[in-house]
């Protein structure tokens, strides 16, 4: 890199039910990604995805990026985030054009792709996004880049996921207050997927679930395709909160009990007791871990049979059975889950997570930006490895290798010096402006 020229930082945030996790990074000359700072926190002003507290969220996401930031040299240029909830829907459709003078040209592909538009969206709903399946052209399929093919018509297959008007604006406008530039949305099961899969997963046929703490997302890939997308208002949330009813504990003594006993299969024989504290100074009682086990696993099963009957509803039971199923999220460590999915479902299943590597160092021409643009300490990467941690990551491998096509946000403005300058006396007055 030429010296004293530095890199596109960009943000990755993951504004959750249950946490915002920001990481920043920047692309690399040699290629790699680059992660430099990470920071979490919990959070408390979305339910189910949709943001329910503006007010709460913005002084949380502020408050996570204050802390990425330290040691921060350079500006933020761009920034990415998941759009969450069971408002999200998708469609597959065609688009078509003709192309006269017989060769596919990028005109071509930008009229059938706009064609395969038009569609009746309600004015509650926007277009997310909109992503080629495959190309025919004059009956040949499976194409994967039709310029310059020889041909008089083209047609494309599509899939596109639309949003709640209200829940994007919501979300944008929450981001943009914390004075971020050139904002993208990306819906969350794709940036989960894009964590845990690669190319040949995809090909091969497979299906992620990523159980959060009050939503689960699932992404559906058929041959390389995305078939489908969507968001069940289900999570592990609901497992503590069953918990907490059924041997009557406080919640957060329910998820404490759910991480170190917390099992879906093995238990079934187990009869030793596990402690459990009362509520309101009764006293503490002492179930079964195979009582326990049995909790658990009645909200997984459902979770689970909510899925299968999501393909259902979309008339794809017979794609989704021909795959493998890929569990993530936070929700997902729970012991033994991946035998109680192929069980419920029928599938071979298994527990993923995302993979960050530190880059490398500097190559051979010394390409090394780091101490330009950071003045902390390098972070852990084995924090990000985490099931949780699959939407962040995927977002941050998202913009590196731009497989989705993105919805860009309207009312995001590039930083300038105003703006940069606003977001200084912002911070040095703790967000209370």
């Amino acid at each position: 890199m030429t010296k004293g020229k530095t890199p596109n930082l960009f943000a990755a945030i993951d504004i959750g039910s249950s946490k915002i996790a920001v990481c920043i990074g920047y692309l690399r000359t040699d290629g790699h990604l680059e992660v430099v700072s990470f920071a979490q926190r919990s959070s408390t002003g979305v339910h189910q995805g949709i943001v329910v507290d503006m007010d709460r969220t913005v002084g949380e996401v502020e408050a996570t990026l204050r802390e990425a930031e330290q040691g921060i040299k350079s500006p933020i240029e761009d920034a990415i985030a998941n759009v969450n909830g069971s408002h999200l829907s998708c469609l597959n459709a065609m688009g078509s054009s003709v192309t006269h003078k017989g060769e596919v040209s990028e005109k071509h592909i930008k009229q059938a792709l706009h064609t395969a538009q038009a569609v009746n969206l309600s004015a509650a709903n926007v277009m997310l996004h909109v992503l080629p399946q495959q190309y025919i052209v004059d009956n040949q399929f499976g194409i994967v880049q039709p310029l310059g093919q020889a041909g008089k018509r083209l047609d494309a297959n599509v899939h596109m996921i639309m949003a709640s008007s209200n829940a994007q604006q919501n979300l944008t406008k929450c981001i943009t207050k914390c004075r971020l530039p050139n904002l993208q949305l990306v819906a969350s099961p794709l940036a989960s997927a894009n964590a845990v899969l690669d190319d040949a997963s995809r090909e091969l046929g497979v299906c992620v679930i990523d159980i959060g703490h009050e939503t689960t997302g699932v992404a559906l890939f058929v041959a390389g395709e995305i078939k489908h997308t969507g968001v069940l208002n289900w999570g592990g949330r609901q497992v503590d909160q069953d918990i907490a009813k059924s041997l009557f504990t406080p919640p957060q003594a329910a998820e404490n009990l759910k991480v170190e006993h917390g099992s879906v299969v093995g238990h079934e024989l187990d009869e030793s007791a596990i402690t459990v504290p009362g509520v309101n100074g009764r006293p503490e009682t002492r179930p079964s871990k195979s009582l326990f086990s049995q909790i658990i696993r009645a909200v997984y099963e459902r979770i689970f049979n909510e899925v299968a009957a999501e393909f259902e509803r979309h008339d794809l039971s017979n794609e989704f059975g021909s795959t493998r199923v890929v569990l993530t999220g936070g929700g997902s460590k729970i012991e033994n889950l991946a035998y109680l999915a192929s069980e419920v479902l029928g599938l071979e299943a298994y527990v993923d997570h995302p993979k960050v590597v530190p880059a490398p160092g500097a190559n051979a021409n010394g390409d090394s930006t780091h101490d330009q643009i950071f003045a902390g300490d390098d972070i852990n990467t084995a924090e990000l490895n985490d099931p949780a941690m699959a939407t962040v990551v995927g977002l941050l491998q998202r913009r590196v290798v731009g497989r989705i096509k993105t919805h860009q946000a309207r009312t995001a403005q590039t930083r300038g010096v105003t703006s940069t300058a606003a977001r200084s006396v912002y911070r040095w007055l703790g967000g209370n402006v």
